[in-house]
């Protein structure tokens, strides 16, 4: 995971990778954070790894006692 620093502006920004699976199912990785979630449609996956990603960066930030100004997620269909 990205360090957050402890003074100046901080953006973490953050890949999705879906993948439409040949079962039909969609899968969404974030490699960098080392998640990876499953869901019925695209936007279940998505919000399901972003809802762990959020999760991950909250804890690392009550840790390390520093904020970001701002979390991005892109999105790559591969």
């Amino acid at each position: 995971m990205a360090e957050l620093a402890s003074h100046g502006p901080v953006a973490l920004e953050y890949t999705i990778v879906l993948i439409h699976s040949k079962d039909d199912r969609w899968i969404a990785q974030i490699d960098n954070l080392g998640v990876r979630a499953t869901g019925d449609t695209d936007i279940e996956a998505r919000s399901k790894a972003q809802a762990e990603a959020l999760r991950l960066v909250a804890d690392q930030i009550e840790t390390d006692k520093a904020s970001p100004d701002k979390v991005c997620f892109g999105v790559v269909l591969d």
